[in-house]
């Protein structure tokens, strides 16, 4: 996410969004983010989701999905697990079933399909410079 757009929110809005964009990976989910920012769980998602219109949890699955979307793109054939841990999720078949959710693919699907769209957008270039 954009960091400029959360200047104008609360000290402990852009603190937490700063831990869950950084830590991503190694948070255990918002009772841990409330620890680490030394507040109540349910403080934080008060004010956090009328700050930004959306939960901290639902930020921290959109911030592992990102990277995960990242992941599954780049040429690295990593397997499912390992691109979970990564991505902070516990093992690969819960990140398989909250990628599918969040997506409508499945992690394998996701990673054929952009492969597949950059092979063609490098195939275009190379048409448009030969031909």
């Amino acid at each position: 996410m954009n960091p400029c757009k959360y200047d104008s929110y609360p000290p402990l809005v852009q603190d937490a969004v700063s831990l869950i964009e950084s830590n991503y990976a190694y948070l255990y989910g918002i009772d841990d983010l409330a620890v680490q920012l030394e507040v109540t769980k349910h403080h934080l998602i008060r004010l956090f989701s009328a700050s930004t219109g959306i939960s901290p949890g639902q930020y921290l699955i959109d911030i592992r999905l990102h990277h995960a979307k990242l992941l599954l793109q780049s040429d690295i054939d990593s397997p499912l697990e390992i691109i979970a841990g990564a991505c902070g999720y516990s093992c690969a078949n819960y990140f398989s079933k909250a990628f599918k959710k969040h997506t409508g693919l499945t992690p394998t699907e996701y990673a054929r399909s952009k492969r597949a769209e950059s092979a063609m957008a490098a195939k275009d270039q190379i048409n448009k410079f030969y031909l």
